[in-house]
Order: structure tokens, then sequence, then C-alpha cells
């Protein structure tokens, strides 16, 4: 009688455990809000507009779906919001990547785990684009005078992020000194502290190039375009290709025609990390307790809609360019080569940083 009574209330937990998990999942008269951890108007923001704006036809219910910026904190204040005190029934998901180098580093003010979060999927591996100044230190005639250049301000967002990163990384490497400055909240603030000449290199993702610099700094002849930064697939061995980005050539391509063959050492190594690992800039992950059944809807939803010709059209005309979407096993290697850097990187990153300094005085 008791080992009956065991089988019944075994199988009765697991039918409530399978009911719950697989019940029918209606967003209906709620409000879901996609976080973006940076301030608004930058590239990020925009690209989580358009996004949104037909997120709600493949989600049940059609929800009212709305962009909320959480600047601050180095770039984690939105992130670590969500992991630590966001709702955990699907209504406030993450749109922007995580701060893995600063991961990988130990970098102060990181409160989330990446494994632990349930991820819609991974989206980007567009190209990054490096601008400068046409007046840079005496002016610049060709892209090639970036080599008699030194002791310029290059501008970046947060410590650990692509838009600093991509510009000081190909720097080290070709060996031309700059002094280092983050804390511009988006790419307008970044483009207005080059404008005032407060910095005179920055480096732009794919969107900010169209809407911020292509028919404006770089046509008015006030900057130079140097190179690009597009993304490496570590399936195929090869960069990703760009030709909506034209007559910049990438930045391996530029390294090659002034040194031959192909750069080292720890700068190379970070790079190249980087540009495989870290350029997924449009990703989507919510708090680690969300269900999975709602986990399941939503991460539907999010295919759906990137294959929806009509937000692929939007997001075209802004981006001249498709995202490259990952989920599934995919998506889990993104994250396992995310977590799994050089020492020659690591070493990078951490003086970059400033880590390895700190190392040293608490010793």
């Amino acid at each position: 009688m008791k080992r009956f009574i065991f089988i019944f209330m075994f199988v009765a937990a697991a039918c409530f455990l399978f009911s719950s998990n697989s019940r029918a999942v209606d967003f209906s008269g709620k409000r879901i809000e996609i976080i973006v951890s940076a301030g608004a108007g930058g590239g990020l923001t925009r690209n989580a507009r358009v996004f949104a704006k037909h997120f709600s036809k493949h989600i049940p219910g059609n929800p009212t779906v709305v962009v909320k910026n959480i600047p601050g904190g180095g770039g984690q204040k939105g992130i670590n919001f969500v992991y630590t005190k966001g709702r955990k029934d699907g209504t406030q998901i993450v749109y922007g990547p995580m701060n893995f180098v600063g991961i990988n580093v130990g970098l102060a003010g990181i409160k989330y785990v990446p494994k632990k979060f349930k991820l819609l999927g991974f989206a980007g591996a567009t190209p990054f684009v490096t601008i400068v100044r046409k007046d840079i230190k005496g002016g610049i005639n060709s892209r090639e005078d970036i080599m008699q250049k030194s002791g310029f301000v290059t501008g970046g967002r947060i410590p650990g992020g692509n838009l600093g990163l991509l510009s000081r990384m190909p720097f080290a490497i070709l060996g031309i000194k700059n002094r280092f400055v983050v804390g511009y909240k988006n790419q307008p603030k970044l483009k207005a502290a080059m404008m005032q000449n407060e910095i005179q290199a920055l480096t732009t993702g794919n969107v900010g190039y169209f809407v911020f610099y292509l028919n404006d700094t770089l046509k008015k002849g006030n900057g130079v375009a140097l190179f690009s930064h597009p993304s490496f697939d570590v399936v195929t061995g090869k960069f990703r290709q760009s030709p909506h980005i034209k007559g910049v050539p990438r930045f391996t391509d530029f390294y090659a025609k002034l040194k031959g063959g192909e750069p080292s050492g720890d700068a190379w190594e970070a790079y190249k990390w980087k540009v495989s690992y870290d350029t997924f800039s449009s990703s989507m992950y919510m708090h680690p307790d969300t269900p999975d059944n709602i986990t399941r809807v939503l991460q539907k939803a999010w295919k759906d809609n990137w294959n929806d010709p009509a937000m692929q059209k939007r997001f075209i005309k802004r981006n001249k360019a498709m995202l490259v979407t990952l989920q599934g096993a995919a998506a889990a290697k993104v994250i396992e080569g995310a977590l799994s850097m050089s020492p020659g990187a690591k070493r990078y990153f951490s003086a970059e940083l400033g880590i390895a300094k700190k190392s040293r005085k608490k010793k």
C-alpha cells in the first residue's frame, strides 16, 4: 500500500511539472520591455527598436513591446538588473552584448553568469569600422599616414566594449601609441566628442557607420575610415563578407599591405578572439529563472521575427545588411569560445582594462 501511494505521488508530481512546463503561454494584455544597457540614440538602441517593431505579432497574445534604456555601470547596469532583479515571466529581455572581455579578466561590477541566462539567441557579426579625424596630428592624405601619428586620443563607450577596443587593438598591433578614454554612453556622444576634437579616433558599429558617418563626417572630408573589422567565422575559418562597406579595407589586409604576412603578439591574440566571439551585439536573453515553456515560446518568436520579411526590410534599410543569427548548439559554441581566452589575449585585455596594475598594487 505504501509503495502504491509513493508511486501515485511521484506520478502526480511528474504530471504537475509536465503540465506547468508545457501549458499554453499567453502574453495578452502584458507589456514586454526590451532592455538596452546603453544610452538612447546609438546604433544598439536603433536596432532594438527595429526589432521591437515587429516582435509582438510573433508572440502569443500580441503584447505591447517597448524599448527601455538602462545605461550606467560601465554598460553593465541593465544586464545586472535583469539578472539579479528582473522579472521571471519573460516580460524583461536584454538586447545587447554581454561583457565577455570583463568576465574573462575579472572586471569589477559584472554580477551575471552568461551560461545561466535564458538565451533567446545571438545576433550580430556585422563589421565595425575605425574612423579618425582627417586633421589628426598634421593631417591624413592617405590611410598609410596613420603610421606616422601618435599621442592622439581614442574614445570608447565602456571598458571591454567593441567601440573602444576595436580601435585600440589595431593601433597596438601596428605599434601606434594613443591614449584611451571611455565613458561616452553611445555613438552620438562619441561623434560629438570627435567633432569637438576631444577625441581623434573611434570605432563604430555597422548601423552607426551608415547613420552617423558615411554621409556626414566622411562625405564632408572631416574624417577617414581607416579600416573595417568583419567578424571571423570559426566554423568556416574565414572572415565573413561585408560588401556593403565599400572602399574600406579590412584591418588584416591593411596590415598585410604595410608589413606583410600576419601579425603576432598579445594584441593580435586579443583581436582574433574579439572578432571571433564577441561581435554578436544584438543578442537577447532573460532572467535565469524564466520557465522553460516561456523561454521556448520567446525563442521561437525571436527566430520568427528575424525571418519576418517586413522586419528584414526595415533592418536592411538601416543596416544595409542582415545580422547573423544563432540559436541552440551554435549559440552555445559562441559562449564556450567567448569564455575560453588564450593567455596572450588575457594578458592584453588585463593590461588594457587596468586589471594587471590593480592586482600588483594589492600584492
